[in-house]
């Protein structure tokens, strides 16, 4: 149950975890050790990937986020708030966290911004950050000692659900709850161009490194939603991989690994 001076972790953690159910429960028995008050937002790109195939239809990626079309969003949906969400509900609840499955939607937890070059995918809006129905939903929640893992879908103004990249996703979390995000991927830091990690960056620091090339796709997404979150709810944030349980415990608890942005 979380407490009043607690600050929240927003944790973000992409689909491929969800393949591989080991490293899933190791992660989510850290998150539960960590014996932090945390909000679980999911991806699930190879659960999209994978139902997209079977149904016959192709995907294509725009600076790392993923086209949605007509055809293909009730593919999406099921695959996001329904496979995915309940996959990873199901692993945290043996790990021995009280999981409760949402999706942005849900409240909403955010408003969404059409994105037309993209097809049927929605960008949180900044004043995601002043919504009070999705704080008492989130906070109610936390309050009595439920763990929500939020899928990103989400609703526009017309009420038209919509893909929403799940780091843009986690960032709106953290604006609207003031709380650190942690972006979890299958890389332990941002690399440089030599490839050794990047520690730590001011927020200046952090908008320089997103203007350099070699910052692309997946990475710059996850660069750019860092940024948005340390910006907005004016907690850190940090990109770090999910591989090691000491890691995550350690990060949620304060130890600054990984990437660190600093505000």
């Amino acid at each position: 149950m979380i407490q009043p001076t607690q600050v929240i972790k927003v944790v973000k953690v992409g689909g491929a975890i969800l393949e591989n159910e080991m490293a899933l429960a190791n992660f989510l028995t850290a998150v539960n050790a960590s014996g932090e008050a945390v909000v679980i937002v999911h991806g699930g790109g190879s659960a999209v990937d994978q139902q997209l195939h079977q149904a016959g239809l192709q995907s294509a990626k725009i600076d790392g986020q993923r086209v949605t079309s007509v055809e293909q969003i009730d593919i999406i949906i099921g695959a996001l708030a329904g496979t995915a969400n309940k996959t990873l509900v199901a692993a945290a609840q043996k790990a021995g966290i009280h999981a409760v499955g949402l999706s942005l939607a849900d409240g909403p937890l955010c408003s969404l911004e059409p994105v037309p070059s993209l097809g049927l995918v929605g960008e949180p809006k900044p004043e995601t950050a002043a919504n009070s129905a999705g704080q008492a939903l989130i906070h109610g929640l936390l309050a009595q000692g439920f763990c929500p893992v939020i899928s990103s879908i989400g609703i526009d103004d017309q009420f038209q659900l919509r893909n929403v990249n799940a780091d843009y996703a986690a960032a709106a979390m953290a604006m609207l709850l003031q709380a650190e995000l942690f972006l979890f991927s299958d890389v332990p830091a941002i690399l440089d161009l030599q490839q050794k990690p990047i520690n730590e960056l001011s927020l200046v620091e952090a908008r320089t490194l997103l203007t350099e090339p070699f910052i692309q796709g997946g990475m710059r997404v996850k660069l750019k939603a860092a940024i948005l979150a340390a910006e907005r709810a004016r907690r850190s944030t940090a990109i770090a991989g999910w591989a090691d349980a000491q890691t995550v415990i350690a990060l949620l608890r304060g130890e600054r690994l990984g990437t660190h942005i600093r505000v």
